[in-house]
C-alpha cells in the first residue's frame, strides 16, 4: 500500500519557512525595544536604548543563528507545538544572554557611557520566548489548514515493516503520513518504486541487518532525495547508539545522515576555514620560503609536488604540498601509496613528513574551497574506485570536504592502511561539531610539535 492520501498537497519544507525567516528577523529587531519601552514605562534613556539602536543588525543575526541552531525552521521533524517549546527556550536564553554578553564587553571597553538593564534583558527574553512559541503554533495551524504532509517510507522485512507503520499511525502527529511499499525486492528497488508515486521525506528501516553494500546503495538514492534515513535499532544494537536519537511517534530512531550537512555549524566552518587559511599562509611565509630554499638545496627537481586528489562529492581537485620524494618518484611503479622506509623520500622530506610540515601548501587549497582545517584527508582518484569496491562505506567520506587534518591524523600513523583511516573518518563525519573540530586542531599542533605517530 502506498499512502493512504496520496493526492495531499506536499511540500519537501514548509513552505512558509522563508517567511517565517523574514518575520523572524523583524521581530528581533523590535523585541528590545518593545522590552525597553516596558521596563522603563515608555520613557527609555538615551543611554538605555544607543546601545540596541548601534547593534541590531549584529544582535538580529546572532538570534537568528541562535534559533536555526535550536532546530526552530525544522518542519520536518517539528510537527508538534511541543516539539518547539524547549528548544523555543533555550534559543531565547542564548540569544539574549550571547547578545547582552558583546553589548557588555562593548560597553566596557569602547562605551562607557552607555548603560545596559539586566530587567530588559529578562523581558526581551520573555517576549522573545513567546515570540517563538506563537509563531511556531501558527506555523503548524497554517501547514495543517494547508494540506502539508511529511511522507515516512517504512522499509523492512514485512512483518517488521507493518507492526512498525502500525505503531507511527497509532502514535505519530496526524502531518505524518506513512507510505509502506508492497514489493519484496531491494531496498534501493523499494525506494524507487515509492518516490515514482510520491515524494519522500523520511526513511525509516525496521531492519538492522542489512549487508554494508545494499546499505550505502541505499543511502546514495536516499541522499538525491534529500530524505531523511533513520534506522529503528533492536534491543542488541541500542547499547551501541548514540546518544543522537531522534523520536517519531515515540520510537527511538538513529540518524543514519550527518547532521552537519544540515547544520548551521557548516558556513562558519567555511568561514572559519577562510580566515585561518589566510591568516596561516601570510604568518608561514617566511619559512616556507627557507623550506623551499632546502628542498631545492637537497635534491634536483620542483619545490612543489601537485597532485589530483577527489574532493567532496568525488570531484578532482590539485592538491599542493612540499616535494618530500625524488623528482618524479612514480614514474617506474606508477600510482603506489607510500609505506615506512620508502626509498623515494629524501633527506629534508622525512624531517618535513615526520613534522607534517609538507602540507603547509594546502592552506592555499583551503582558502579556495576545496579542503577544510578538518576533515578525512583526500585520496587520489586511482584508489579510491578500489577502496569503494572493497569497502563501499568508503562512500561516505565524499559528503564532507576533505581535510588538512583529521581524527586519523591524530591517532594514527603517515602510513596507516586505509581501512584503519577509514573508521576514524567515518565517526568524525557522524560528529563533526566545532567542539570536535577544536579539538583535533589542538591535538595537530601536538602531533607537529612532537612528531607523534609521523613516519
Amino acid at each position: 500500500m502506498i499512502g493512504d492520501s496520496g493526492q495531499i498537497p506536499h511540500s519537501r519544507r514548509a513552505p512558509w519557512t522563508l517567511a517565517l525567516v523574514v518575520l523572524d528577523v523583524l521581530a528581533f529587531a523590535c523585541m528590545p525595544a518593545a522590552a525597553l519601552v516596558l521596563r522603563f514605562a515608555g520613557s527609555v534613556p538615551i543611554e538605555h536604548a544607543m546601545p540596541y539602536l548601534w547593534f541590531t543588525p549584529a544582535l538580529a543575526l546572532w538570534r537568528l543563528s541562535c534559533a536555526a541552531w535550536c532546530d526552530l525552521y525544522n518542519f520536518r521533524r517539528r510537527l508538534a507545538l511541543s516539539d518547539f517549546v524547549f528548544n523555543a527556550a533555550g534559543a531565547s536564553i542564548l540569544a539574549v544572554a550571547g547578545g547582552y554578553l558583546l553589548l557588555a564587553i562593548i560597553q566596557l571597553y569602547y562605551l562607557p557611557e552607555t548603560k545596559l538593564s539586566r530587567l530588559t534583558s529578562v523581558i526581551d527574553a520573555i517576549g522573545l520566548f513567546a515570540w517563538f512559541t506563537l509563531s511556531r503554533w501558527v506555523g503548524l495551524a497554517i501547514l495543517r489548514m494547508s494540506g502539508y504532509r511529511v511522507r515516512l517510507l517504512v522499509l523492512g522485512a514485512e512483518d517488521e515493516r507493518r507492526a512498525l507503520a502500525d505503531e507511527v499511525r497509532a502514535h505519530a502527529p496526524a502531518m505524518v503520513e506513512v507510505i509502506e511499499s508492497d514489493r519484496t525486492d531491494a531496498y534501493v528497488e523499494q525506494l524507487a518504486g515509492a518516490i515514482a508515486i510520491a515524494q519522500v521525506d523520511q526513511i525509516v528501516l525496521a531492519d538492522a541487518k542489512l549487508e554494508q553494500q545494499d546499505l550505502c546503495a541505499l543511502l546514495r538514492a536516499a541522499a538525491r532525495t534529500h530524505a531523511d534515513v533513520y534506522l529503528l535499532p533492536g534491543v542488541d544494537m541500542s547499547i551501541i547508539a548514540s546518544a543522537r536519537v531522534y523520536s517519531i511517534a515515540g520510537l527511538p530512531l538513529v540518524p543514519l545522515r550527518p547532521p552537519f550537512l544540515s547544520s548551521v555549524y557548516r558556513p562558519v566552518k567555511r568561514a572559519i576555514d577562510i580566515a585561518a587559511s589566510a591568516v596561516l599562509l601570510l604568518a608561514g611565509a617566511p619559512v616556507a620560503a627557507i623550506i623551499a630554499l632546502l628542498i631545492r638545496m637537497g635534491s634536483a627537481g620542483p619545490v612543489l609536488f601537485s597532485q589530483a586528489r577527489a574532493g567532496q562529492n568525488a570531484k578532482p581537485f590539485r592538491v599542493h604540498k612540499f616535494r618530500t620524494m625524488i623528482a618524479n618518484a612514480e614514474v617506474k611503479t606508477g600510482p603506489v601509496l607510500s609505506s615506512s622506509g620508502d626509498t623515494r623520500i629524501t633527506r629534508i622530506g622525512r624531517v618535513l613528513r615526520k613534522y607534517r610540515i609538507d602540507e603547509w601548501p594546502q592552506l592555499w587549497n583551503v582558502l579556495k574551497g576545496d579542503m577544510s582545517l578538518v576533515g578525512p584527508r583526500p585520496e587520489r582518484p586511482e584508489f579510491v574506485e578500489h577502496f569503494i569496491a572493497e569497502n563501499p562505506l568508503y562512500e561516505r567520506r565524499f559528503l564532507v570536504q576533505p581535510g588538512l587534518t583529521g581524527l586519523a591524523q591524530i591517532h594514527g600513523r603517515y602510513d596507516s592502511d586505509y581501512a584503519h583511516k577509514l573508521r576514524y573518518d567515518l565517526i568524525y563525519i557522524n560528529s563533526i561539531s566545532p567542539l570536535a573540530d577544536a579539538q583535533i586542531l589542538l591535538a595537530t599542533v601536538r602531533t607537529v610539535l612532537t612528531a607523534h605517530g609521523a613516519q
